[in-house]
C-alpha cells in the first residue's frame, strides 16, 4: 500500500535535471556543431556568441512549454498509468496543465501528479486541505483553488489567451466543472475528518 505522501513537492529533481539539461546542453551542443561544422577553423569568438543566441531561442521555447505543463507530458501520462495499481478509489480526476489531480471521495484520499514532478504519484488525506473555492475571472480563466499544506495548488478548467465571457456557455461549463471539483474536495475532506 502507498503511504500517504509526508510533504507536497511540486518540483522534483527529474524536471530540474530536464530543464538544465535542455536550457544548457541545447545551445551548446548545437553551437559546437555549427562552430566544428563550418568550413574554417575553430574560433571561440564565434562560438560563445552562438552560445548566447541559440540559449536565449531555447529558452523562450522551455518557458513556453513549461508554462502550458508540455514540457513532462510524457512522464506524467506514463506515470499516471500506475494510478490503478494504488488502493484507492479515485473516482474524479482532472487534468490541467500538465497536472493531474485524483480525488477518492469515500476514501478520503487524494492524488496528484505534477507537471514539475511528473515521476511520483503524490497521496494526501484529504482533511490536510483548505479553502477548496472557484475562481472566475474574464482576464485570467477560471480554476479551482485550494491550499495543501499550506501551499496554494491552482487547477485550471478554463485558460485562455484572450479575454472570456463567463456567461457563455464555454465560460458557464467551465464555471460548473470548476464548482463540481471544490464540492468533491469538499465532501472528501468530510470523509477524511470523520475517520
Amino acid at each position: 500500500m502507498k503511504e500517504e505522501t509526508a510533504k507536497l513537492k511540486k518540483f522534483g529533481s527529474f524536471f530540474w535535471l530536464l530543464l538544465l539539461g535542455l536550457g544548457i546542453g541545447a545551445p551548446v551542443i548545437i553551437s559546437l556543431a555549427i562552430c566544428l561544422f563550418s568550413e574554417g577553423p575553430f574560433r571561440l569568438d564565434v562560438f560563445l556568441p552562438l552560445i548566447f543566441v541559440f540559449g536565449f531561442l531555447v529558452w523562450m521555447v522551455l518557458l513556453m512549454l513549461i508554462g502550458y505543463g508540455s514540457l513532462t507530458r510524457i512522464f506524467v501520462n506514463r506515470t499516471a498509468q500506475k494510478v490503478e495499481a494504488l488502493p484507492y478509489c479515485f473516482n474524479s480526476s482532472f487534468t490541467s496543465r500538465g497536472n493531474i489531480l485524483y480525488i477518492d471521495v469515500e476514501g478520503g484520499m487524494i492524488g496528484y501528479i505534477s507537471a514539475y514532478n511528473p515521476m511520483e504519484i503524490q497521496v494526501f488525506s484529504a482533511s490536510r486541505i483548505e479553502r477548496p473555492e472557484t475562481v472566475a475571472s474574464t482576464m485570467t480563466g477560471v480554476r479551482f483553488v485550494f491550499y495543501l499544506d499550506g501551499k496554494k495548488m491552482t487547477i485550471y478548467t478554463l485558460i485562455s489567451n484572450r479575454a472570456v465571457n463567463l456567461k457563455s456557455g464555454m465560460g458557464a461549463e467551465a464555471i460548473s466543472k470548476a464548482d463540481t471539483f471544490v464540492e468533491l474536495l469538499q465532501a472528501a475532506k468530510r470523509n477524511a475528518e470523520g475517520r
